[in-house]
């Protein structure tokens, strides 16, 4: 459910021009989404964020959990963002994916948001992360843990999180207008 006071109050906040860390840190961490906050909930927004401007779309942070807010926060985002939901805003704004769950095929993908069990399957939360691929060919991992600002690097997806606790993978496609779900691969 959309907030207007949040969207205020999330446009005051000074957020830096570049991709983003640490849902849990400085200024992002009180930042309003829904009826809680991108501390407790905000790892969806963030993997948004950060891939519209991996494809040369950036959007503002605030604009960006606002729309989630609207179409992809049910029960105001108390339990995070749905994944299902989060399709309907890559629908509005012509952003092209696969849905995949195999390591192998991740792993051949340019860019992505994954979204994977924290511990257990199931009985954990899920948490969402950006991850695009750099020179080198190594999976650059953005907002790999809420409480820190580093960036990870890995070799495979493997490497950072086992296949039976990932849920599934928006692979991002090239920049053209439309949108594909390939279906069987989830």
């Amino acid at each position: 459910m959309y907030h207007p006071k949040n969207y205020k109050a999330n446009c005051l906040v000074p957020i830096p021009d570049d991709y983003l860390n640490g849902q849990s840190l400085g200024v992002l961490k009180d930042m309003k989404y829904g009826a809680s906050n991108l501390d407790d909930a905000g790892c969806g927004p963030l993997a948004v964020y950060n891939a519209l401007r991996y494809l040369g779309r950036p959007m503002s942070l605030p604009k960006v959990m606002r729309e989630l807010e609207t179409y992809a926060a049910p029960i105001g985002a108390r339990f995070g963002t749905s994944a299902i939901l989060m399709m309907i805003f890559f629908f509005r704004h012509h952003v092209r994916f696969r849905i995949i769950r195999r390591i192998k095929k991740i792993d051949r993908s340019e860019a992505g948001i994954m979204m994977y069990w924290t511990k257990r399957p199931v009985f954990s939360g899920g948490h969402y992360v950006f991850f695009k691929r750099d020179e080198d060919g190594k999976m650059t991992v953005y907002n790999r843990y809420s409480n820190r600002d580093e960036i990870y690097r890995y070799e495979s997806v493997g490497e950072m999180v086992p296949q039976k606790r990932i849920i599934l993978t928006f692979a991002l496609k090239d920049k053209a207008p439309g949108n594909t779900v390939t279906e069987g691969e989830v």
